[in-house]
């Protein structure tokens, strides 16, 4: 098993990396352009929380991006901050008064893809005399050669109490049935005030055991993910990481299989929000409770950026076997009969679409001739030729879990028109998230009788 950490990125990029494409696509025109493209150049920085007084600093990621660009860089101009905070940047970068340009970071790499990514850390801290409320704002424009410069802004906010922050971000891979993984669980408080006591809520995914500990409560949601509501007592005091130590035991279960993503969500106890909802919490018996324990010393500036982090298993292959459920139509002919199709899961593997947002698995179900089918059933869509004639099969689609042992099947009303033709059939349409282990039982015949 190998592991890994990444930083974490807006999704926002994305859409930053569009609208300055968009900006530059005025500059290129007519059949010169492959040879006249200036490329493009996107950044991106969170609004941010800062301590007051007495806080460690705040490490923020200002994202630059680029593509076929020349001498991209990015612009700051600090004015907006005065009063506020003050924020430091790399030796790279180059201050004139309140404005400060950083090329693309001398690490940046390019990937997959050709684009080079690199990161701008900057740390910001409340200014002298802040008080917890003030608010200030900073602008940034991407630059380079050739292209429009494109500005953004982002806000930097002053607060006054405890700010504890989930400093978890790893991401696995080689993670295998049977495996015991030790989720580490790790927290620091970046306000100016200490925590009294936290809450530390885990989402474990469909597959994933965790270990027992008599200070939490479990339940199952309803995609099957195991939810664990701890509460952790003792003093935060600012800027010391605090973690639980040898980590939150997992088991890696004979369900488990792709991807999984195991959230975990520090507050502090005085203030926390409600538990999570549609769960029945529950204690287990335990001979151990669950504490995080100072670790090192003060944390100058603190990287994390919000009370949410994770662990993401990466690709568990595990063992499961997708059937198709077919039939056979008997009636007279002229006759309305109820037919139902589907696929089951024999398992042990669960697909589970919770990570990725999409459905767990589908069929695709293909009448045989001789009949006509009356009506679309609902999760269903009918399918066609590209001329815009009638449907010649169906996709259904179920949830976002398909747990082991479970039939997903839809009833079908057709009209018997007869004379008996060629078969149907039903197969598995979607190979979530991998080609299951027996193939040969993914498509099953749906005749007239």
């Amino acid at each position: 098993m190998t592991t890994v950490r990444f930083p974490r990125r807006s999704v926002l990029r994305a859409l930053t990396v569009l609208a300055v494409v968009t900006a530059g696509a005025g500059t290129v025109a007519g059949p010169a352009a492959a040879q006249t493209d200036p490329g493009w150049v996107s950044g991106w920085l969170n609004d941010l929380t800062v301590g007051a007084a007495g806080a460690p600093g705040r490490s923020a990621p200002l994202d630059l991006s680029s593509s076929g660009a020349t001498a991209p860089r990015v612009t700051v101009d600090l004015s907006g901050l005065a009063g506020v905070a003050t924020a430091s940047f790399p030796s790279w970068c180059v201050t004139e008064g309140t404005s400060v340009t950083c090329p693309m970071p001398p690490e940046a790499t390019p990937d997959e893809y050709g684009t080079v990514n690199g990161t701008v850390p900057v740390v910001f801290r409340a200014a002298p005399g802040a008080v917890g409320g003030a608010t200030g704002t900073l602008d940034y424009t991407v630059r380079a050669d050739g292209l429009e410069p494109y500005t953004q802004q982002a806000t930097v906010s002053v607060r006054s109490g405890a700010d504890v922050l989930d400093l978890v971000d790893e991401y696995v891979s080689g993670a295998e049935v049977g495996d015991v993984h030790a989720v580490p669980v790790a927290v620091v408080n970046a306000g100016d005030q200490p925590a009294e006591d936290l809450r530390v809520t885990f989402r474990f995914p469909v597959g994933l055991h965790p270990a027992s500990y008599r200070n939490c409560r479990y339940g199952t949601d309803p995609v099957l993910a195991t939810v664990v509501v701890c509460t952790v007592r003792g003093t935060f005091a600012p800027g010391i990481r605090h973690e639980l130590r040898n980590g939150f035991a997992t088991t890696v279960g004979p369900a488990a299989l792709g991807d999984k993503r195991i959230t975990q969500f520090v507050e502090p106890l005085a203030t926390a929000g409600p538990l999570p909802g549609n769960v029945r919490l529950t204690r287990r018996e335990a001979d151990r409770a669950l504490r995080l324990r100072p670790v090192g010393g003060t944390l100058d500036p603190v990287t994390a950026t919000g009370p949410g982090g994770g662990t993401y298993l990466r690709d568990i292959h595990g063992a499961f076997d997708v059937v198709a459920v077919g039939a056979t139509v008997t009636g007279a002919v002229g006759a309305t009969v109820r037919v139902s199709v589907g696929i089951r899961n024999d398992g042990p593997g669960v697909p589970d679409g919770t990570v990725s947002g999409g459905n767990a698995g589908g069929f695709l179900f293909t009448p045989p001739a001789g009949v006509t089918v009356l009506a679309t059933p609902p999760g269903c869509s009918p399918t066609g030729d590209d001329e815009g004639g009638a449907p010649t099969s169906w996709v259904c689609w179920l949830g976002a879990v398909f747990p082991a042992g479970q039939s997903f099947t839809v009833p079908f009303d057709l009209r018997i028109d007869g004379p008996a033709g060629t078969p149907g059939e039903v197969r598995s349409y979607y190979d979530y998230p991998r080609p299951d282990d027996d193939p040969a039982d993914n498509t099953a015949p749906v005749t007239l009788g």
